[in-house]
């Protein structure tokens, strides 16, 4: 499972405490290249499913959508087309034990994104309200 491998696992198991979220139908909002020492890629999505324990503050506020912010660091071999559309895809992510491979496919475009990382490193999770769900 791709959760055991990143920098801070704990970011999504404190709030996905019985099971890791789905990374199916997630909707992409932010693809960013951050260009340095290391070559970074952020990935701003929503998840599709919202957690059945959620944190009280998140009940309290009403939220309905969690939205996760991934950076992936020393990333290589990227390869990227612009999705058209709502931005709803598939996300995987494969740790093969040394790096991981991800992949971002829409339909019907497929593969829109690809990169490998050595490290991911969960930038944020948040409860919000979306009036679209």
């Amino acid at each position: 499972m791709w959760i055991e491998h990143v920098l801070n696992p704990k970011t999504i198991t404190s709030i996905y405490s019985t099971e890791p979220p789905s990374l199916a139908q997630v909707q992409l909002h932010e693809l960013s290249i951050v260009c340095g020492g290391d070559l970074q890629c952020k990935l701003r999505f929503d998840l599709k499913d919202f957690p059945a324990d959620a944190p009280i503050k998140w009940v309290q506020r009403r939220c309905n959508t969690v939205q996760l912010t991934l950076n992936l660091i020393q990333t290589d071999l990227i390869q990227c087309t612009i999705p058209s559309g709502s931005g709803i895809g598939d996300l995987s992510i494969i740790h093969d034990g040394i790096r991981f491979q991800i992949t971002f496919s829409t339909q019907p475009q497929g593969v829109v994104f690809q990169a490998t990382a050595t490290w991911i490193h969960v930038d944020s999770i948040s409860g919000y309200q979306n009036e679209q769900s």
